[in-house]
């Protein structure tokens, strides 16, 4: 991974991450010299903190293997390599949180909603912090007890009762008391963790730690992908029934058969796995944001990393597939561009939908430009650049 970052870093992808943090500055500069009355503190500290709790990456680099002959290797594995793996996670999450904590404490304190509410001692303030920060340490605990579980059902049921023990406790700490909420988390926790002892367990889950290497591998080398060759593996195809139809709706004739084969590809593949995700985020803080500036940043954010995402469609190859359905070349970057042009023109309009439209009355010609550019980035240059990179590769 390390070796491709400095093309990352080229791309100019590191340029649009330090826009976008210079604009999240002085965004957050500006509520704080005037805050709104009525900005919702309570509920953008809970989902910060909750966020920056809950997630609890286990890297172990651990490869399929036949699970007889790693038995043997059980207890020296684990001792060795996961136990030190875990407390550098709760580490790396308590250090986390805290980093979000220090950052949104200004605002903490000084929005009316939850002014009285904040630690008024440097003392209750550090008392605060570290309940914070044990609970994200305690949130690395439980996702492994949650991997542990043998059943899905009860890995699922886990997660569940972990994710809402950590928003309750997060919400009840930013929110009430701390002697009541601190109580009150210790008690949330002592009954997750207690739930999990009464699930069948696996001393070492290896199944589930290789498959999770497996998807965090494959996520670096899709991300690492957009800005140069890497080595890719062959991703599992999800179902997404939900969404897959839209492939039907391709002509089924010789003409169109590269423009069936990607379309479902894309829409079961990993590419669209991350790219709706994206957009739906996106959306989301559209929706909630109700700013002029934040929305125009989100909505231009998401259009640019989300373009970048589909243009990862022209990496795919049906090599395997040649002898089976026998197809000419020559239609295959058409089907790049018919795909990637037609997904990004939807997604394209509908987060222009939810983004302008409480400021395209005040801003017309702002929002028209930015869907305009949108729609030549999504329509036009990203199924040009596609189709140009699919050509030099052939």
């Amino acid at each position: 991974m390390f070796p491709y970052l400095r093309y990352v870093v080229q791309s100019g992808f590191g340029l649009l991450l330090a826009a976008i943090g210079i604009t999240l500055l002085a965004g957050y500069a500006g509520l704080l010299a005037d805050m709104p009355r009525t900005w919702p503190a309570d509920v953008v500290g809970v989902a910060l903190l909750f966020f920056a709790a809950i997630y609890t990456p286990l890297r172990s680099y651990l490869q399929p293997a036949d699970i007889v002959f790693l038995l043997p290797a059980e207890s020296r594995t684990l001792t060795g390599t996961l136990i030190p793996a875990l407390r550098r996670s709760a580490l790396f999450g308590a250090i986390r949180t805290l980093v979000v904590f220090a950052i949104f404490a200004p605002l903490y304190a000084k929005a009316p909603v939850t002014a009285d509410a904040a630690p008024a001692q440097p003392a209750a303030w550090g008392a605060l912090a570290v309940a914070l920060a044990l609970l994200a340490a305690w949130n690395t605990y439980a996702a492994w007890q949650e991997r542990r579980a043998v059943a899905s059902t009860a890995r699922l049921a886990l997660r569940f009762a972990r994710w809402t023990a950590a928003l309750l406790s997060a919400a009840a700490l930013l929110t009430k008391p701390l002697a009541i909420a601190a109580g009150f988390a210790l008690l949330a926790a002592a009954v997750v963790s207690l739930s999990a002892r009464l699930a069948p367990r696996h001393k070492l889950p290896w199944d589930r730690l290789i498959a999770e290497e497996a998807g965090a591998r494959q996520r670096w080398l899709a991300f690492l992908g957009w800005f140069v060759d890497v080595p890719t593996e062959a991703p599992a195809a999800a179902s997404r029934a939900w969404i897959a139809w839209i492939g039907d709706w391709v002509p089924r004739s010789r003409r169109f058969a590269w423009h069936f084969l990607y379309a479902k590809t894309f829409l079961r593949g990993e590419a669209f796995g991350a790219f709706w995700r994206w957009s739906a985020l996106m959306a989301i803080v559209s929706a909630f944001a109700r700013s002029n500036a934040v929305d125009m940043i989100t909505y231009v954010a998401a259009i640019a990393i989300g373009g970048l995402q589909l243009t990862e469609l022209g990496r795919i190859r049906f090599a395997e597939h040649a002898s089976v359905v026998p197809l000419s070349p020559d239609g295959r970057r058409t089907a790049v561009s018919a795909v990637i042009r037609a997904a990004g023109l939807a997604v394209s309009a509908l987060l222009w939908l939810i983004a302008a439209w409480p400021h395209v009355k005040a801003s017309p010609a702002l929002w028209l430009s930015a869907l305009a550019a949108a729609l030549l980035w999504t329509g036009w240059l990203l199924p040009r650049r596609a189709a140009a990179r699919d050509e030099e590769e052939e």
